[in-house]
């Protein structure tokens, strides 16, 4: 009778696990925190944050002072139509610069993956969202202030979160059309059309119907709205978060590609 053979599977060490994480987190830090250097030692960054804040600051003090409401929905609808058109000029550089210096050939054979490279580029993108969102921290401040406390301020926070995933997703867009072309005027237009088609695809559908629906779900406005209500529903979370590992992953298989040229 023979006997059945069982195959011994290579034990898992989680020390040795743990330490390949904390390497490959740290290599994907250093080349976020590269990043973040670069675009903050241009005129890039600044320019664009102080487009963003003008107009937030804008549209703030509109509404609250001619308006005389604390309802935010429309500043925080109008922040996220501002950030898909910054935020095309953030990420347009962030592989075609490379290009244009000669570094992006030494940074892909560099012994690091495509995914560190990607996720790194997002990451330093990323951070620039969040220094444009925190300094505008002082519209939930101000209206707490003036009305004596007396405004919930859960809509404006989950306003926030909608934003943070709304800005992920348009930053991933941006890096895979970055990583695309080498050219960082297309990259902008290109994202920015993206975006906008991912905006407005409801308007000319509004109504019922399948194609109307079918929209909806796909459209950045419609998922995004819920948050500047106060809504933090799953299914909208996962979109935004689906759609932005989508976009890095495309970005990954082109830098893949280049990598065969």
């Amino acid at each position: 009778m023979a006997q059945a053979t069982t195959k011994v599977l290579p034990a898992v060490k989680p020390k040795e696990t743990a330490e390949r994480i904390k390497e490959w987190l740290a290599v994907t830090f250093v080349i976020a925190l590269r990043e973040v250097r670069s675009l903050f030692s241009s005129w890039v960054a600044y320019v664009t944050l102080a487009f963003f804040e003008v107009w937030a600051g804008f549209f703030f003090f509109a509404i609250a002072r001619i308006g005389q409401t604390s309802d935010m929905r429309y500043l925080f609808w109008n922040m996220a139509v501002i950030l898909f058109i910054v935020l095309p000029m953030v990420t347009m550089r962030l592989f075609a610069e490379e290009r244009r210096l000669g570094t992006l050939e030494l940074l892909l054979t560099s012994p690091v993956t495509d995914w560190q490279v990607v996720i790194g580029k997002f990451t330093g993108a990323y951070y620039w969202l969040v220094i444009a969102l925190g300094m505008t921290l002082y519209v939930p401040y101000l209206v707490h202030k003036f009305s004596g406390g007396t405004v919930d301020l859960g809509p404006y926070w989950t306003a926030y979160i909608g934003l943070l995933l709304f800005g992920a997703t348009a930053i991933s867009v941006g890096v895979f059309w970055s990583a695309l072309t080498d050219n960082q005027i297309i990259a902008a237009f290109a994202t920015f059309g993206t975006l906008l088609l991912a905006y407005v695809i409801t308007w000319p559908t509004e109504g019922t119907g399948t194609l109307a629906e079918i929209c909806r779900k796909v459209s950045l406005y419609y998922r995004y709205q819920d948050f500047t209500i106060g809504l933090v529903q799953s299914k909208d979370v996962v979109f935004f978060l689906l759609l932005t590992f989508a976009f890095l992953y495309l970005a990954v298989q082109v830098l893949g590609s280049r990598r065969w040229r």
